[in-house]
């Protein structure tokens, strides 16, 4: 099987993008190889690196073909304006292929244009559908990132009801593995990693953890991810103003781009903690259960979306971010883990086990047994 995937015009694949939607990807292309189905991705081009190119025999092949891509910018018509040119650039380079797999927002009304090109057309839901999916006529199927997508896709498109499954994103469950927590000192490490945005929530967890220490916790908090504006982070002044409400105390670390080198970071920490308040953005949690994967208990807010791994005070903990006293909530388990290890350690294990259901090459067999079952209704 031909498959080429089409990324996002402003983030790159590994080994030089940290995006979890990239990441995701570039690994799923690499199980499909290991399947011995020949796999292409269209891929933003990142100027001084040579493109990733992955080999497994001579008959399977991963390969990837740059191009040039764009930086976000603050208004969403400019980002839309980039990533037409992107999507016409993509669907002109694009092999002869059996299934195309896209994920930006003008290829599913471009693709009809190249249909000599391909056999299938698919398209990654990962964002909460607007008001564009009428317009995606031409695509034969799409995958959403959790039911809470494919719910809200549903109710849009009606009328596709069939031609819309879940098949939630996955993670390295190999570097992404238990590991026991080397404590060096008295201070409880709570972590968090992905984007420095307002929409994260992290202004509740600083709060939160504002309260515990003027209770005499000693609390290190560690913010990994993008800051700046371009790269999707909330800006210079956003992070100014969480540095000094929390004291100057946050530790503030890069985006990390190596997977193993992002797990050992994880395996750093005593608590994570993601509580996004994004109600329209967030759809699914792949940061969360990346640090399920290495056993530590993980405290989400009450999105829909994290439902899909998260079961409250069984294998992980679950807060109202939407509660007058969200910051209150918050702080109390935290406390409560704090006050119990043998809880962390106990959840942690629940959370472990969770996370090996995610795995890249379980949901890259759900990915594959959907592809064949559209290619033999389209032959």
């Amino acid at each position: 099987m031909r498959i080429t995937i089409i990324t996002s015009p402003f983030g790159c694949i590994p080994p030089n993008g940290y995006g979890a939607v990239e990441r995701c990807w570039f690994n799923m292309g690499v199980e499909f190889v290991k399947q011995n189905h020949s796999v292409c991705f269209l891929s933003k081009k990142l100027k001084g690196k040579k493109p990733v190119r992955y080999t497994d025999d001579d008959s399977a092949q991963l390969r990837v073909i740059p191009v040039g891509g764009y930086q976000r910018r603050k208004s969403i018509y400019s980002d839309l304006f980039f990533d037409l040119l992107y999507s016409i650039k993509c669907l002109v380079k694009m092999p002869r292929t059996d299934i195309l797999m896209m994920n930006t927002f003008w290829s599913p009304i471009l693709c009809r244009l190249f249909k000599y090109k391909y056999s299938v057309s698919c398209y990654n839901v990962e964002r909460y559908p607007k008001g564009q999916f009428g317009l995606y006529r031409w695509t034969d199927a799409f995958f959403c990132a959790s039911l809470v997508i494919e719910k809200s896709l549903v109710t849009q498109i009606p009328t596709r009801k069939n031609d819309i499954k879940t098949i939630n994103n996955p993670i390295d469950t190999v570097v992404f593995s238990y590991r026991e927590k080397e404590r060096t000192n008295s201070d409880i490490v709570i972590l968090y990693h992905g984007r420095i945005h307002p929409e994260k929530g992290l202004n509740l967890l600083v709060s939160a953890t504002n309260l515990l220490k003027k209770k005499h916790y000693r609390i290190k908090l560690v913010f990994v991810g993008v800051r700046e504006v371009e790269d999707g982070g909330g800006g210079e002044e956003y992070v100014w103003m969480l540095d000094k409400a929390g004291g100057g105390d946050i530790i503030w670390v890069d985006p990390i781009s190596d997977p193993r080198l992002l797990a050992e970071r994880i395996a750093t920490c005593d608590i994570y903690c993601y509580p996004s308040v994004a109600e329209k953005g967030e759809t699914f949690g792949v940061a969360p259960l990346e640090a399920m994967g290495i056993g530590r208990p993980v405290i989400v807010s009450s999105l829909e979306c994290f439902q899909d791994f998260v079961e409250d005070q069984v294998n992980g903990f679950v807060f109202n971010h939407r509660s007058p006293d969200a910051v209150q909530e918050l702080s109390l388990v935290i406390e409560n883990l704090i006050m119990h290890p043998d809880l962390c350690k106990e959840v942690g294990s629940r959370a472990y086990q969770t996370s090996r259901k995610f795995s890249n090459q379980y949901i890259a067999n759900q990915y594959l047994s959907e592809f064949e079952l559209l290619l033999d209704n389209h032959g």
